[in-house]
């Protein structure tokens, strides 16, 4: 992708509208586009830089318990202090050593930063009206070059992006496609998880963590839902009056559907086993900025393909977009010809097709 279409594709995606944990995961996703990197990071900060949560734009799996706990030991007070004092004179940071000489050689390297090949660094500070919001981090492995000076400047354009991002009010409702992702477990009647697929497992890490924090109420309060459908399913099937044995989850990753089945009938009550369906749908706006990234649009036809997704008249999508009716009318006529469709009605549809 040419460095101008992923510039305009991250903007668009931080002036989205689609909610914060969204944004900045996808944005994550989506940064190394522009910018070499992998196994990115968001964390999110208190005015003094101490980390309040994490984003990953990767599946960090069964350290998701002790990486948060690790990352709070190693930002010290004296370590903030430092970060603070290298903020106010530089834009970022890419030598870990400004904020520990022996940083490589620290617990959060060797465990974490180590294990997801996370040498080179590239951190940058993100603020607003002078309030510190958290921290963008790009990665390299040790096998790679530094991150450049000219790749500061080009993730420093954006974070004034990722504030707005970080700050806004998402919609309250977004139309929600499938994702094609779906999982199946197996639990007792007591709620308690006995088997389960390898695309439920990662599933089921998407719905229970979409932020690393120390805090993980939010994380039992799904593990007691899923109990509380088995106990639905087991009322229904001994007659009584109960709710469909079905719950919609919601958080930083889009919409997951559980859906309770029995799976045989036991004397033993307690060894009944039910089949819990898991089915991940994601934001339909989110789908289109996907599709789009592929396509061989340039930003403006991507803003008005993006329009006309959304059911905007063409006289609309003009006055939003400031350009005349002819010119709309010349953009759609090209959108048509690279997607290879006659009609708008076609264009979402096909849009979904490529994003799946």
């Amino acid at each position: 992708m040419k460095h101008s279409n992923a510039i305009a594709h991250l903007r668009r995606l931080c002036c989205s509208g689609l909610s914060t944990e969204i944004v900045i995961e996808e944005f994550l996703r989506a940064v190394p586009t522009l910018i070499a990197s992998n196994n990115n990071t968001f964390t999110g900060t208190d005015d003094r830089l101490y980390p309040k949560y994490h984003i990953a734009s990767f599946d960090i799996g069964d350290m998701r318990e002790i990486i948060p706990n690790i990352a709070a030991s190693f930002h010290t007070s004296a370590r903030q202090r430092r970060a603070i004092d290298w903020f106010k004179n530089h834009m970022a940071m890419t030598d870990a050593r400004v904020l520990e000489p022996t940083f490589y050689q620290s617990d959060l390297y060797n465990l974490v930063y180590k294990t997801f090949d996370m040498h080179h660094v590239l951190w940058m500070p993100v603020a607003q009206s002078g309030k510190p919001l958290g921290v963008l981090g790009l990665y390299r492995p040790k096998t790679q070059k530094p991150f450049l000076s000219r790749e500061q400047e080009q993730l420093g354009r954006l974070v004034q992006y990722v504030a707005h991002a970080l700050n806004a009010k998402a919609a309250e409702d977004n139309a929600c496609g499938d994702s094609g992702r779906t999982g199946m477990m197996i639990l007792n009647a007591r709620g308690q998880i006995i088997s389960q697929s390898l695309e439920a497992e990662r599933l089921m890490s998407m719905a229970r963590y979409p932020r690393l924090v120390i805090e993980t109420r939010s994380e039992d309060r799904l593990l007691a839902k899923l109990a509380q459908l088995c106990s639905q399913l087991a009322a229904v099937y001994r007659g009584e009056e109960a709710s469909p044995p079905s719950h919609c989850h919601n958080n930083a990753y889009g919409r997951f559907l559980f859906r309770a089945y029995r799976l045989q009938e036991h004397s033993d009550y307690q060894q009944n086993l039910i089949g819990l369906t898991i089915e991940h749908k994601v934001p339909v706006a989110l789908m289109v900025l996907r599709a789009m990234q592929a396509l061989a649009l340039s930003p403006m036809q991507q803003e008005v393909a993006q329009c006309i997704a959304q059911g905007m008249p063409f006289e609309t999508i003009g006055r939003r977009l400031h350009i005349k009716p002819t010119t709309v009318k010349d953009h759609v006529g090209k959108i048509y010809t690279k997607l290879d469709i006659c009609q708008r009605e076609e264009l979402l549809p096909k849009l979904l097709a490529m994003a799946s």
